[in-house]
């Protein structure tokens, strides 16, 4: 039997050597003032929020207000029973409309009038019997 030649075995491993800087404590003025940088964060996606929902709730309450003023001005023609047609609210009632709203059409089927607006983002509010 042939023996094999022994190997030696890795070097021991130095410990580190001392860092150069030594550790730094963290104070409680440090603390304070991450803490108070997180809750200023925190509140100040908080308030980003509530103003996108109350700006989305605004327009939509516009949005809600003009429907309600077309549908009183169709209504107040009387359309007949016997009627069935289909106009823009421009018509109905000239003026601009509310921002937000792309576009707007009344529908009168059998005397009731229903108003559809077409908002931003694909959304739809009805109104109307």
């Amino acid at each position: 039997m042939s023996k094999r030649p022994k190997r030696n075995p890795l070097p021991p491993v130095a410990p580190p050597a001392s860092p150069s800087a030594p550790l730094r404590e963290v104070t409680p003025e440090q603390r304070r003032r991450t803490a108070r940088t997180f809750w200023l964060i925190l509140l100040a996606f908080v308030a980003g929020i509530g103003m996108l929902v109350a700006a989305l709730s605004w327009q939509g309450r516009a949005a809600r207000e003009y429907a309600g003023d077309v549908l009183e001005v169709v209504q107040a023609t009387k359309p007949s029973p016997n009627v069935s047609y289909t106009q823009k609210c421009l018509e109905a009632r000239p003026g601009a409309l509310p921002s937000g709203v792309l576009d707007c059409d009344v529908r009168v089927r059998q005397g009731r009038a229903l108003v559809t607006l077409q908002l931003e983002g694909g959304r739809q509010y009805r109104l109307g019997d």
